[in-house]
């Protein structure tokens, strides 16, 4: 998993989702011509490889949280187990589930009104 983890951090770190045709392109902008909450993404993750803030938030801000909830997720249990806690993972609440798709589903129609300032959520 870190191998494969490894590898594609290296391809958004060394391509650039903008200039190589490989990657792919998103299917649900292409049939409605509007944003799902994912559009962006693979560009905000070569951002926020090279440290340009300013490019994941210009092209899916979504990603910042997203990451912080990776963190979180993954530290809590690293800390229980070197420091012999017992620290709860709020991820694993009941209600986490449904308070994601929420934030989700509201970035989602959100980053569709094309008047300001909800006009800064669209990518790039």
């Amino acid at each position: 998993m870190l191998v494969a983890f490894s590898v594609l951090a290296a391809v958004f770190f060394f391509l650039d989702p903008v200039e190589e045709v490989f990657f792919p392109k998103c299917v649900f902008h292409s049939l409605t011509g509007y944003y799902c909450p994912g559009c962006g993404s693979q560009r905000a993750i070569h951002s926020l490889l090279h440290l340009n803030i300013s490019g994941v938030v210009n092209n899916n801000v979504l990603l910042i949280p997203a990451v912080l909830a990776m963190v979180y997720g993954l530290s809590v249990p690293e800390i229980n187990r070197r420091f012999n806690k017992d620290y709860k993972n709020l991820l694993y609440h009941k209600q986490a589930p449904l308070v994601v798709l929420i934030i989700i589903v509201l970035f989602w129609i959100l980053r569709n009104i094309r008047f300001f300032p909800f006009s800064v959520l669209a990518p790039g």
